[in-house]
């Protein structure tokens, strides 16, 4: 039995890697283990802690970016977070991450796997009739057109979306805020608040380009979206980050094995190696 236990399953009702995993491997469950067998294991997001069940065969998902963020914000804010997160990886049987570029945060707890989040390639692709997207959501066809989703959080680069649109003036912007609580305004953009995944692939398709703007390594998972989408990346700065785009930025999607099926493979092929039954 595979168990999955989420800090959350999905926030905005959005098809995340919980609701697909659980599609993919039907008799994994979100209930609590009670006990465990050699056959069992639990994928467990490392913000929730070390799981209290001994023996038992742990996964940590080191997918939080707190241990960066601490160092590039020069912050304490977070501290008891990775605090949580780090007695995760240290108890847990396996780690796995997101990104080569956070292995170092955790191999100091043991060996650290990389296995993608994995993106819905089928509904982020490339859908053209960009017309008729910039149409239906009223955006101005004899501009060039960015677009950004994220939040007011200084880790998502919101400070230097405005100093890129101080810049370059003539861009028009589509700004997707994540939540209400989250949301700001840019005046002139086309604003948009908690919308479904659907009207981000058609947001991305009338788009020409997505502005890269964060301030952390790792890409993350809505810039994954829009190079599935084929859309440009502008990326602001010198950050590394885990490779450089081509010029057909979904293909490099399907060979760095972020799309769906390729990381159910690896996820199949790790558990096999672990002994774990499904």
């Amino acid at each position: 039995m595979i168990y999955l236990n989420a800090e959350v399953i999905s926030g905005l009702g959005e098809d995340t890697f919980w609701t697909w995993f659980k599609r993919e491997f039907p008799t994994s469950s979100f209930d609590e283990p009670k006990q465990l067998t050699e056959k069992d294991i639990v994928l467990r997001y490392s913000t929730l802690g070390p799981l209290n069940i001994f023996p038992a065969k742990t996964v940590a998902l080191l997918w939080e970016l707190y241990p960066e963020m601490k160092e590039k914000l020069v912050s304490n804010e977070w501290n008891s977070k990775i605090e949580t997160i780090y007695k995760c990886a240290k108890l847990s049987t396996y780690r796995t991450v997101a990104s080569h570029l956070t292995i170092s945060a955790y191999n100091q707890f043991g060996t650290v796997d990389v296995i993608p989040i994995g993106v819905n390639t089928e509904l982020f692709r490339p859908i053209g009739q960009k017309d008729a997207l910039r149409d239906k959501y009223k955006i101005p066809k004899d501009k060039q057109v960015g677009i950004w989703c994220g939040t007011r959080h200084p880790m998502k680069g919101y400070s230097r979306l405005l100093e890129y649109s101080k810049s370059n003036p003539d861009v028009h912007w589509i700004i997707v805020w994540k939540q209400k609580s989250e949301a700001g305004y840019m005046k002139g953009a086309t604003n948009l608040t908690s919308v479904s995944q659907e009207i981000v692939a058609e947001l991305m398709n009338a788009a020409d380009f997505y502005l890269c703007c964060g301030l952390l390594a790792p890409f993350y998972m809505v810039e994954w979206e829009a190079m599935a989408c084929n859309l440009k990346l502008v990326i602001m700065g010198d950050i590394q980050k885990d490779f450089v785009p081509s010029d057909n930025p979904r293909d490099d999607v399907f060979s760095m094995g972020w799309d769906r099926k390729s990381v159910k493979n690896k996820w199949v092929n790790y558990l096999i190696k672990r002994g774990i039954e499904w």
